[in-house]
């Protein structure tokens, strides 16, 4: 399975290039946010594949720059040349995965399903990790979590 090599890949590049208390917080923070997007995009009738793949790598940047300002786009365009160089995956796939990971933290924004599938995934990763949420991220949490029930 694709998502299983690109899962070894992003571990790989954590273990190379990332350090201390942000690689643990990514490395449970990514795959916390794998496992929801698959129950949501299996709720939604969505490509578990892509929806795994988006949650795998959707803040991937944070633990290597040790920093989570802007991270979206750079998460974005490490997830590409990710894909890119893996050689499986088109075009349109790197395109789709590369948008929800480009597009999760405008959360107040509503966008393609795919964005919308990792925006849920991560405030509901937030939630289980007793964070406070408030305004929108709430709200999101709160009606992601009745969709999982």
């Amino acid at each position: 399975m694709r998502v299983n090599e690109i899962k070894t890949t992003a571990l790989k590049l954590l273990e190379d290039n990332a350090y201390g208390f942000y690689k643990r917080k990514i490395i449970a923070h990514m795959f916390e946010a794998e496992t929801l997007c698959i129950l949501l995009a299996h709720k939604r009738s969505l490509n578990e594949e892509y929806a795994a793949i988006i949650g795998l790598l959707h803040d991937l940047s944070i633990a290597i720059d040790c920093n989570d300002f802007g991270h979206a786009s750079r998460s974005s365009m490490l997830a590409k040349k990710m894909l890119s160089e893996h050689g499986g995956f088109t075009e349109e796939e790197i395109n789709l995965i590369t948008t929800a990971i480009a597009n999760h933290s405008t959360k107040e924004v509503v966008q393609d399903p795919y964005s919308e599938c990792i925006k849920d995934a991560d405030v509901l990763a937030h939630v289980m990790n007793q964070d406070v949420l408030d305004g929108i991220k709430k709200e999101r949490a709160e009606k992601a979590a009745r969709e999982l029930l």
